[in-house]
């Protein structure tokens, strides 16, 4: 009895090999499971990642047309002002107005008479002493991003000591987030002399 019962059970029993066989079988489903789940989180890092990227590329875009926009209506009001400032008020009205545009701590490098506040330099420009002047804005281009900005421009109308003047010159501005300018800078396609004698004043 014992012999049939040993030798049912023998015929269907599982041999070493093949129990070992089904192991590994089983681990190299478990460690293909175990890589799957590893390459899924790789995967969703991955997408977090790409996802952060496009959401900052497209605030970028976002920020860099809003300035644009700040920056090109800062230079259009700030043209139409200097070309016909006797429109905009008295001589603290126009400056005013002039600041709008402007940001705190804003210089202008003329590279004929050095760096000045920007009001003061708007004041020289405009206004100091015997000038009576304008500065007509006849072409003007913006950066993409609304960074920098140029001008080419004539200032002509009394200079210092009041006589007649005329200049062509070219402004380049830079604007922050807001729009608004950080610096402009003005050069000249003359000898710095030469732009002394027009306006009747050296630095």
């Amino acid at each position: 009895m014992t012999s049939l019962i040993f030798g049912a059970c023998s015929g269907n029993s599982v041999s070493t090999d093949e129990f070992r066989e089904l192991q590994n079988q089983l681990a190299t489903v478990s460690n293909e499971r175990s890589q799957a789940m590893e390459q899924n989180e790789i995967l969703q890092d991955e997408l977090v990642l790409v996802t952060a990227e496009r959401d900052d590329l497209a605030e970028e875009k976002r920020l860099a047309e809003q300035r644009f926009v700040n920056s090109s209506v800062s230079a259009e009001r700030t043209g139409l002002i200097v070309s016909d400032p006797a429109s905009y008020g008295s001589e603290e009205e126009v400056l005013d107005q002039l600041m709008e545009y402007v940001a705190p701590g804003a210089v202008i490098h003329d590279l004929a008479y050095g760096i000045v506040e920007t009001r003061q330099g708007w004041f020289n420009t405009l206004f100091r002493e015997a000038v009576d002047a304008e500065t007509y804005v006849w072409h003007k281009w913006m950066c993409s991003d609304g960074s920098q900005g140029g001008s080419l421009w004539t200032w002509r109308g009394t200079n210092i000591v009041g006589e007649p003047f005329e200049l062509i010159g070219i402004s380049l501005s830079d604007y922050d987030q807001e729009g608004l300018e950080t610096r402009q800078t003005v050069a000249w396609p003359y000898e710095h002399q030469q732009v002394y004698t027009e306006f009747g004043v050296g630095p």
